[in-house]
């Protein structure tokens, strides 16, 4: 559509000038005076190059997509990972290549002006995007719970640039009067169409779409726009097949550059972590006993890893049903619990690589076992290295403890099979950011 044209354009022209002026900002706040012209233009040209990577970046992380740039929690997270990239890209050009610029002041002052000002004009464009005039009418296609959560959540809501009018129910049409309905309804207004083609119905009617699609009408996949408005995926509109198709294919750089960082912050965790470690285990072994203990987790693969932690109950019921109801935490443990100190040795478990600092919680072997079974897509969540914190832990507060809780282990998966579609460095900061505050807060149980 036109306007999807202008507000990228604006957008793209904004995002160059504020790159600009935040250049000129750092030379003044370098200085405390306002540089003169030949002292801008002979800092720019080795600065352009990364005003283009910058955008390049921008266009990568999504930031140019319409439809889905007024979701916040969205966006937030799209940015934070797009100015995370921008950095370490800059460290890269200025501080690892011989590029003339001196001094590496103005590089730093430049950063944290330009991600403040990348930040307040993407919002203040989000904001007036949301107006009710610029809202765009679109039609939902699909049956099922999820889409009807999807449907509820956005009709009305204005948070989101896109509001639904109308929802076609795929389920029982003969084939070919999906596609007429949703022609008619574009001819009526509609000007974006949502369809759910894990439906076999909608996905048998789509060559008659076309057309339409030709003409500039906006169709978008109903599992791609519920992960974007929920964080989590839809597992019943979503096989196995589809999430391996759809995971990140190129991760080499991340995944490398993500165990380096758990090796590295995990040594200088174990230096600062060891005095807690020593005296807590002491108290644990005079109130009630050995102090340590080594529950069997699900790791990588399906691979069964023991983990080391402080004992914080009795004993340890390695997850069994009958053994957890004998079993209570101790006074000493329901404080090690408030404030984490219980997991510091799972510190050893991130340096040999069987747990990462953020990832998907390991889960008891027996437990896991009825998950599997009961639940289909269950196995994927061991494809990646699981973690001490994960996007499930900052999302579902009410996982299950315990016992085996087939229904509530299902939201639970919906998060964790959404970090491993989504995973970058910008959704793990977000993780780590959520997960210090809860550590801050002193909210562990």
């Amino acid at each position: 559509m036109a306007f999807d044209r202008r507000e990228t354009g604006i957008l793209l022209i904004g995002d160059f000038l504020i790159l600009g002026v935040s250049l000129w900002v750092a030379l003044f706040l370098r200085n405390f005076s306002l540089p003169d012209p030949s002292y801008f233009q002979t800092n720019l040209l080795p600065f352009l190059p990364m005003f283009v990577l910058s955008l390049v970046v921008f266009y990568v992380a999504g930031l140019y997509e319409k439809l889905t740039r007024p979701i916040r929690r969205v966006m937030g997270i799209r940015i934070l990972g797009a100015q995370a990239t921008n950095v370490a890209i800059a460290a890269i050009l200025f501080f690892v290549l011989p590029l003339a610029i001196a001094p590496k002041t103005i590089l730093v002052l430049y950063l944290i002006v330009s991600v403040l000002g990348e930040s307040a004009w993407r919002f203040y464009r989000m904001n007036l995007e949301l107006k009710v005039g610029k809202r765009v009418p679109a039609l939902l296609v699909g049956s099922g719970v999820a889409v009807q959560e999807l449907y509820e959540e956005v009709r009305e809501n204005p948070r989101y640039l896109l509001h639904f009018v109308d929802h076609i129910e795929a389920t029982g049409r003969p084939k070919g009067q999906v596609a007429k309905m949703v022609t008619s309804a574009i001819e009526k207004g509609m000007r974006a169409v949502v369809l759910d083609l894990s439906d076999e119905r909608i996905a048998g009617d789509l060559p008659g779409l076309y057309d339409i699609m030709a003409d500039g009408v906006t169709f978008l996949e109903f599992a791609a726009l519920y992960e974007e408005i929920f964080d989590r995926v839809p597992l019943g509109h979503l096989s196995a097949i589809q999430l391996l198709e759809s995971l990140p294919k190129h991760r080499a750089i991340y995944d490398a550059m993500k165990r380096l960082f758990d090796i590295v912050l995990a040594l200088c965790a174990v230096i600062i972590a060891t005095p807690f470690v020593v005296i807590a285990a002491f108290v644990l072994y005079f109130e009630s006993g050995p102090p340590l203990m080594s529950p069997a987790r699900v790791g990588k693969g399906g691979r069964v890893i023991r983990l080391l932690k402080l004992r914080t109950m009795l004993f340890d019921d390695d997850g069994d049903p009958e053994l957890h109801k004998k079993n209570y935490i101790t006074s000493v443990g329901r404080i090690l619990r408030k404030t984490r100190i219980d997991e510091l040795l799972q510190l050893w478990n991130v340096l040999v690589g069987e747990l990462s600092f953020i990832g998907p919680r390991p889960e008891f072997p027996k437990i896991a076992a009825v998950y599997e079974r009961e639940i289909p897509q269950y196995r994927m969540r061991h494809l990646i290295t699981p973690g001490l914190s994960g996007w499930a832990q900052i999302h579902d507060y009410d996982a299950p403890r315990g016992s085996a809780d087939v229904e509530r282990t299902k939201k639970k998966l919906s998060f964790d099979l959404y970090y491993l579609k989504h995973r970058s460095f910008g959704l793990d900061l977000a993780i780590a950011v959520k997960t210090l505050r809860t550590l801050f807060a002193f909210s562990g149980t």
